[in-house]
């Protein structure tokens, strides 16, 4: 296998993709998976037992006389599965005398291929964060299924007694508050309906301006609120198109961290990054026979969810 890191990286290409961020903003696996740099492809987590003291029997921190040195508590390092890293990423072909014709009409074949390659990447990598993200397996214990009654779509519902009781589950978990909710667009769409939160809009005095969701954030009790809108094909390659959302019906809250530490994690979700490494590189260099030119679009990280104890999922939100 050749060692794409070694082809050279068109810096022209690659500062076109960032240009095309903002088109992407329905995109947000980069945004909730905060990044953290490290220098090994391979690396493990240090898990720190013993945050939370014992209330029975109880001691206090005085030193009294007679004492030498303060009481000590046993705290337990263990080593936990980490990270492992891998060159991960798209590539596209462009002729160099269909180049020229494009050239021609007044289109770049290289721009045009970075574009579709800048969609591609993302839907991908949005499919792979919400795998972890919205996963009963990963946050297993730290998850309820909403039915009946209680699904966001119903009148009946209290989205805001239920946000309180992830946050309490977090907190008795972790020690720490959660300051995000993540959702789906399916269920967006649903909770910016319901009737509390149009009471709550009332009580803030914005019944008739746009709903911020900033305004949504409080409503939760968090300070972040995030909305997964992007869609993809789910359809077999060659088949009729069948698009759908990504993210799903569920909605998780958690506690994000914009700068997290690699060996003991301080964040629900966490992308592992290889030091050095440029997310979205465009590399391109000429096939064998130099008649076609190959673009790659490369990234060197891993999506994890390495401190799970800092989210509480729930899935089925909606009907």
């Amino acid at each position: 296998m050749s060692n794409v890191g070694t082809f050279t990286q068109n810096r022209f290409l690659t500062d076109y993709a960032r240009l095309l961020a903002p088109s992407l903003d329905s995109f947000i696996a980069d945004q909730v998976f905060p990044a953290v740099d490290v220098t090994s492809r391979i690396g493990n987590f240090h898990d720190v037992q013993g945050g939370f003291g014992a209330a029975s029997p109880g001691h206090g921190m005085a030193v009294v006389d007679g004492m030498e040195r303060p009481l000590h508590i046993n705290v337990a390092v263990n080593t936990a599965t980490g990270w492992i890293l891998q060159e991960n990423g798209l590539g596209a072909r462009v002729s160099k005398s269909s180049q020229e014709y494009a050239r021609g009409d007044g289109l770049d074949l290289e721009q045009a291929n970075v574009a579709i390659l800048s969609r591609r990447t993302a839907q991908i990598r949005e499919r792979v964060a919400a795998a972890i993200a919205f996963n009963t397996t990963v946050f297993s214990g730290k998850t309820a299924a909403l039915s009946g009654t209680d699904r966001w779509d119903n009148a009946s519902s209290d989205p805001s007694s239920q946000a309180q009781d992830a946050i309490d589950n977090i907190a008795q978990a972790s020690g720490e508050m959660p300051n995000t909710c993540i959702v789906g667009y399916e269920v967006h769409k649903k909770l910016v309906r319901h009737p509390l939160m149009r009471e709550f809009r009332k009580y803030q005095g914005g019944a008739n301006g746009p709903l911020t969701k900033e305004a949504i954030a409080q409503f939760l009790g968090v300070d972040n609120y995030i909305v997964g809108s992007a869609v993809s094909n789910t359809a077999v390659e060659g088949q009729t198109a069948s698009k759908s959302y990504i993210w799903g019906k569920s909605a998780l809250f958690c506690a994000l961290r914009p700068s997290p530490q690699a060996m003991t994690p301080q964040s629900c979700l966490q992308r592992f990054r290889l030091a050095g490494s440029v997310d979205g590189s465009v590399n391109d260099y000429d096939l064998p026979g130099g008649y076609v030119k190959q673009i790659d679009m490369m990234w060197c990280d891993q999506f994890l969810a390495p401190t799970t104890e800092l989210g509480y999922l729930y899935t089925t939100v909606v009907s």
